[in-house]
């Protein structure tokens, strides 16, 4: 009987930890905000300028891949670290507005500051990012985006994932809003 209970509990034991193993999340693709690229060209068009997007780093002792409530890493995009996800996601705002040019001296970077999510309510990203160019020494800007979470791990984290984007649309647009943002191109 002791044998057989034991083997049930190991059978038990097995199927527990298949079950509760973590999960990584995804978010969605990015998307080119409107009214980003419609800033974009009111910006720079006066100037006739383009520019280049020479890199995103971050910040030294930020997690590239947070967990979310032990459910796993929450991945911004398959494939992609944050800085990569954003600097593509500036990228294609860029191009979009027509003000993007690979080969030009005007090559902005940019580095995280701030990267961290809170998936229980009020659940929100916050991100800030500074970013410079060889004409200008450059601001940092930061954004708290709130979003909907839940009582699950799992639908609060995809949660958490799909809200990235827009957190990263709402980073950019105050990067490409910001007074000194012409100044960059110059």
């Amino acid at each position: 009987m002791r044998k057989f209970l034991a083997v049930k509990a190991a059978a038990f034991g097995a199927v527990a930890v298949a079950v509760s193993g973590c999960q990584t999340t995804n978010s969605i693709p990015y998307k080119a905000s409107t009214s980003n690229i419609i800033a974009i060209q009111q910006s720079l068009q006066a100037q006739n300028k383009k520019v280049a997007v020479a890199g995103v780093s971050m910040a030294p002792g930020l997690e590239e891949s947070p967990l979310c409530r032990l459910n796993g890493p929450i991945k911004v995009a398959p494939g992609k670290t944050p800085t990569e996800y954003i600097k593509d996601a500036f990228i294609e705002e860029l191009f979009a507005a027509g003000a993007y040019d690979p080969n030009s001296a005007n090559a902005i970077s940019g580095r995280i500051e701030a990267l961290s999510f809170s998936s229980v309510s009020p659940a929100n990203w916050t991100l800030s990012m500074s970013v410079k160019s060889p004409n200008s020494e450059g601001y940092t800007v930061s954004t708290k985006y709130a979003f909907d979470t839940s009582w699950t791990a799992e639908a609060a984290c995809r949660n958490v994932a799909d809200a990235f984007g827009p957190a990263v649309q709402d980073l950019l647009k105050q990067v490409v809003t910001h007074a000194r943002f012409p100044g960059l191109a110059k």
